[in-house]
């Protein structure tokens, strides 16, 4: 597998390496481009000393379609220059946004530090601004030629005005490319600003109905206000920076632009260049703005592509090391101890055609596998929160290398989605042009069985809300109760079919009596089959009386395994502990 960018510099490179066809073809036609724009002046220059003083109408002729021609090769070369680059930067920008999205999908987890509006925000807007980085490469090397082809006309026309361009360019482009430095770190600044109050908003939107049953509105309201002021005051910031860069250049070019008129002049009045020289010589002089403001321009926006670049590298660095330390986690059989063994946290998984078998969790003298077969329903309780969520990462994990066909994870977590509640349990988005007068539950989406309906209790919400499965569900659920909530995400689950599902805590917010109608509709449904496993990790002594097997993780001692009756009846301190759990 490659190995993970670590650097913003190596995430560029990786960039132009992967893209190098169309950063070259575009890199070519905009040079020409350049290149016809230089020659423009040249062309005047030749038109005036060889057609227009000896008033040659033939030659003005001849020179007029040349310039034609010029003018045409000039177009065609900025046109299929700029569309190469363009494509360039927008196919490099969906693979960064690729790339983002699918490490954050597959890991286990994200790391602590990062949360899924950070990770939005540098998937999209990041990735944006380091792509731009094509652009910036193609009018770069478009404008080193044009002004290479400039100084050599002006060696040619005259020596020592070519000698000062020469000399005075790269002096001013070393004095602009100086702070380039400074304005990367302020756009790396801004960027993290901005992704810090992405991450604010989402946090809020997430905890919504809380705040606002707690009246906690103000409170949100300073919160995200002092995130997006701090996110206003980095982009002026980095705006002050990159307008003083521009600033700068455009002053050094004022000054290289001035030096090259006056030693021009001079040269024209002690009667060493023709007339047609002189034009060229000016005209080359007013070309040498563009390509010198386009390198000013370009060293600010590559600071601002490499600092988002950076920011990229750190977040898939990141993220691998967070996995890395969950697969070391899984194999090392030295891992940092805890309270408990430190063997006691290396769970493994693996999946056959007749079952699921989860193995090292705990590992310990008396510990098993735990396995369960087609048509079985294993609930698993746990005393520690942080042993559930090892074992649920693991299964997570596991779940995307085998496809949502073959064994899906739902977590507790609800996420919900802008459509309707048939969109939301199937996942397909409805169309607009389906007419859904005669059934205003088909809604555009594929069919969803009553058995679905009834196993996750939505069936009961669609008599409470109008339009059935069309009913519109606001951004994240807003306008559901968490209950609802609850049996919307269940029924997608149940909807997915899939040979191996796994569910965490799915009825928390749920009454007692749908708990239980829940737990028996469910069990039933997907012992149906007969080659369909699941497992409930949940205290809920509804889903525990419907299971076939019950695993209870103590805090210290060994598994308790068997049926949920049995366990209320066993007398051990194990057993003692377990009724405390699932008591309520």
């Amino acid at each position: 597998m490659p190995k993970t960018p670590e650097t913003g510099a190596q995430i560029l490179r990786r960039a132009a390496r992967r893209r190098i066809r169309p950063l070259l073809g575009g890199s070519a036609a905009l040079s020409i481009w350049q290149v016809c724009e230089a020659l423009v002046p040249v062309a005047i220059g030749i038109i005036v000393d060889r057609a227009i003083i000896p008033l040659s109408i033939p030659a003005l002729i001849i020179f007029i379609i040349g310039l034609g021609l010029l003018f045409t090769v000039l177009s065609l070369g900025y046109r299929f220059g700029a569309r190469l680059c363009n494509s360039a930067r927008e196919h490099e920008a969906h693979a960064l946004r690729a790339e983002i999205t699918h490490a954050a999908l597959t890991a286990p987890s994200l790391p602590a530090d990062r949360t899924s509006g950070e990770v939005l925000s540098i998937a999209s807007a990041d990735a944006d601004t380091a792509a731009t980085a094509f652009q910036q490469a193609g009018r770069g090397i478009a404008s080193v030629l044009g002004m290479i082809t400039a100084a050599v006309f002006l060696l040619i026309a005259d020596p020592v005005t070519g000698l000062v361009v020469l000399i005075a360019v790269p002096i001013g482009l070393i004095v602009v490319a100086l702070p380039g430095r400074s304005v990367s770190a302020r756009a790396t600044a801004q960027l993290e600003a901005v992704a810090s109050a992405g991450r604010s908003a989402s946090d809020l939107m997430h905890g919504l109905r809380v705040i606002k049953a707690m009246g906690g509105e103000p409170w949100a309201v300073r919160r995200y206000r002092a995130t997006s002021d701090a996110a206003a005051e980095a982009g002026v910031a980095t705006g002050e920076k990159t307008g003083r860069l521009a600033g700068l250049g455009a002053l050094v070019m004022s000054a290289v632009l001035a030096i090259v008129l006056i030693v021009a002049g001079l040269r024209l009045i002690d009667g060493q260049m023709s007339v047609g020289a002189l034009i060229g010589i000016l005209g080359m002089t007013a070309f040498l703005t563009e390509p010198m403001r386009a390198l000013a321009d370009i060293v600010g926006l590559f600071a601002q592509s490499h600092g988002a670049a950076e920011r990229i590298a750190r977040l898939l660095t990141s993220i691998d090391a967070e996995a890395g330390t969950g697969d070391a986690t899984d194999t090392s059989a030295e891992a940092a101890p805890t309270t408990r063994d430190a063997a006691d946290i290396r769970p493994s998984v693996t999946t056959t055609e007749s079952g699921i078998t989860i193995t090292g969790w705990p590992t310990t003298a008396e510990s098993r596998a735990l396995t369960t077969a087609g048509g079985a329903l294993t609930c698993i309780v746990s005393d520690d929160a942080e042993d559930a969520a090892m074992l649920l990462a693991k299964l997570t994990s596991h779940a995307r290398s085998l496809g949502p066909a073959r064994m899906l994870v739902a977590p507790h977590d609800v996420d919900l989605f802008e459509g309707t509640i048939g969109s939301n349990i199937t996942m397909v988005v409805a169309d607009d042009s389906t007419d859904t007068d005669d059934d205003p539950d088909a809604a555009g989406h594929p069919p969803i069985s009553a058995e679905v309906l009834a196993a996750s209790g939505v069936d009961e919400l669609l008599d409470l809300v109008d339009g059935g499965l069309g009913y519109r569900i606001q951004e994240l659920g807003g306008n559901l109760s968490g209950g609802q909530r609850q049996r919307v995400a269940l029924a997608r689950a149940l909807n997915a079919d899939p040979q191996i599902l796994v569910l965490a805590e799915p009825t928390t917010a749920v009454d007692a009596v749908t708990e239980a109608k829940i737990a028996h509709g469910l069990s039933r449904l997907r012992r149906r089959r007969g080659d369909q496993a699941t497992i409930i990790l949940t205290s809920s002594p509804a889903f525990l009386a419907a299971a076939d097997t019950v695993v209870y993780r103590p805090t210290s001692g060994p598994l308790l395994i068997g049926r949920h009756a049995d366990l209320l009846e066993t007398d051990t301190d194990s057993a003692e502990a377990y009724r405390d759990t699932v008591t309520r």
